[in-house]
């Protein structure tokens, strides 16, 4: 995967010949989002930008990436809180379930004598494993609409 890096630091006004002029190289300079305050710059391709709209341009464009990024901070933040109560969730499931399925072969001790005992434990164990399966789908919906939100799925 290809990654771009963008100067944020001022950079001395490109003359006309480095301005890209095909649409598909324009689209590097659409990074602006909609909601923002001034306008991208025009990218027809039949028009070159002049060094006057990319300067007028630019602090746009830095100001959307400095919020952009800091959203995504905030994202990541709230991905990682998902993904670790998600994998808690995932454990308990398991564990239930394999307790559940060695009841048979627990040694009680002392608590044998209790009648049905083991069909008991096993109904319990049951029970929590279907709340903690719903607890896990439930964090995992959450993690899928933090995706939407940061743009990674449609």
């Amino acid at each position: 995967m290809e990654s771009k890096v963008l100067s944020i630091a001022p950079a001395p006004s490109p003359t006309p010949s480095a301005v890209p002029a095909s649409s598909d190289e324009t689209t590097d300079w659409n990074l602006q989002s909609p909601d923002a305050k001034s306008p991208a710059p025009p990218t027809t391709s039949s028009t070159p930008l002049s060094a006057q709209e990319i300067r007028r341009w630019r602090p746009a464009a830095q100001r959307n990436l400095r919020n952009q990024w800091s959203k995504l901070a905030s994202l990541r933040t709230q991905w990682l809180s998902l993904s670790s109560t998600a994998r808690s969730y995932a454990t308990y499931v398991v564990n239930s379930y394999l307790s559940q399925r060695y009841m048979d072969a627990m040694e009680l001790g002392i608590l044998k004598e209790i009648p049905d005992i083991r069909k008991k434990a096993c109904r319990k164990l049951f029970k929590q494993q279907e709340t903690n399966r719903s607890k896990l789908l439930s964090s995992y919906k959450d993690m899928v609409c933090t995706l939407r939100i940061c743009g990674f799925t449609s």
